[in-house]
């Protein structure tokens, strides 16, 4: 098991590598392995011919929130410098509200989905600015995040299945029903219901909550996407990046469960964890599919290893052990700079992908400060008994 004081060694030193090569003043931004051609091609070849200044310089909504998360949680937990977290956190949130168009939404990044409207975006924009409402009661922020809220409702919309709704994957162009929105957004109305002390931002997460009950495979995984209803065209896709969907998930929902209580949930996150358990490998490593364990990723693992904490701490079975595979897996993977030897590695089974990516690196440093936080209460506990 990682001690904390490895944890928040390898906290400061990701931070500060994220700080020093992704930090604007405003908003972390950098390459992304991104889609498509990029995410399949493009990406090895940008970083195996690294000496070219590669113009894909992107922001995503989705890195600010884990930036401003872990600078709020730097500040909570009295890192050096407390002051200047807060302030960090509070100017990434600005930012946030700031680039929100007048409507509601953010736009994406990435060039290949030019023009689209991504309802995970919108999600995590909208978590980033709460987590600094809940701390500076700045009324934009809260205002920014009604916003969305009607602009997923009214716009992003949903498909129904009987009684079931599945937000849209996106707001301007057709898909499946795909769990990983509805996990997401059902956590961001929980988040928005608390900040505005309104319950009837969590009225839409019920037809939701019962949609991912009916979804759920009897393994416990939630698939990747499922056919819409009047869809006679397409098949649809359970498996895809099984694991790290699912702990994604997993940690979505089980916010959702402590902000509402909602016992309906409850099935859903308990047959998760028992299926996120199949995830670790030897080596402590994130599968990368159910039926392929390479290439390896690494912010699918960290991403496990703190469902499998967060699983264990809600009682859904002792997880624990895997948990700490995955969190030394991580940290012997850290470079002495803070970041990581790899983003992903054999690839096509010989590529790997050593690029610095600042969403990822927020995630796993996010995942990181949520474990010291858990050791270091967790070592004062055994001290007090």
């Amino acid at each position: 098991m990682a001690s904390k004081e490895q944890l928040a060694d390898a906290s400061q030193r990701l931070y500060q590598h994220i700080l020093k090569t992704h930090w604007n003043g405003g908003a972390v931004f950098g390459p992304d392995p991104g889609i498509r051609f990029n995410a399949r091609i493009g990406r090895f070849i940008k970083g195996y011919l690294s000496f070219i200044p590669w113009s894909d310089t992107l922001i995503y909504a989705q890195a600010q929130k884990y930036w401003i998360a872990s600078n709020w949680l730097m500040h909570e937990l009295n890192f050096k410098d407390k002051e200047s977290y807060s302030t960090i956190a509070i100017a990434g949130s600005d930012y946030l509200a700031d680039v929100q168009r007048p409507e509601g939404y953010w736009e994406y990044p990435n060039p290949e989905w030019r023009g689209r409207i991504a309802t995970v975006e919108g999600n995590y924009a909208t978590i980033g600015m709460l987590e600094s409402y809940l701390q500076t009661q700045k009324p934009q922020l809260l205002e920014g995040a009604k916003k969305w809220y009607e602009y997923a409702v009214k716009h992003i919309g949903f498909q129904r299945d009987g009684n079931f709704l599945a937000i849209n994957y996106f707001g301007n162009h057709g898909t499946a029903m795909v769990p990983n929105n509805s996990a997401s957004i059902v956590r961001v109305f929980a988040m928005l219901s608390h900040a505005a002390n309104d319950k009837s931002y969590l009225e839409i997460c019920v037809p939701m909550v019962n949609w991912l009950n009916h979804v759920q495979l009897e393994t416990g995984e939630l698939p990747y996407a499922v056919r819409a209803p009047e869809d006679t065209s397409n098949a649809d896709r359970i498996h895809f990046l099984c694991h790290q969907y699912n702990a994604f998930e997993f940690l979505n929902l089980a916010d959702y469960y402590d902000l509402t209580n909602d016992q309906n949930i409850f099935p859903v996150l308990k047959n998760l964890a028992n299926y996120l358990a199949t995830g670790i490998t030897e080596t402590g490593a994130c599968r990368y599919t159910c039926h392929r364990e390479f290439p390896e990723v690494a912010y699918y693992t960290t991403a496990l290893a703190a469902s499998l904490r967060r699983a264990s701490q809600m009682g859904f079975g002792d997880f624990n052990v895997l948990a700490d595979q995955g969190y030394a897996r991580l940290l012997s993977q850290q470079k002495k700079d803070g970041n990581m030897q790899f983003y992903s590695r054999k690839n096509y089974g010989i590529l790997s992908d050593k690029r610095s990516y600042p969403r990822y690196l927020s995630m796993i440093l996010y995942h990181l400060l949520v474990e010291f936080k858990h050791q270091r209460k967790h070592s004062s506990e055994e001290k007090r008994g």
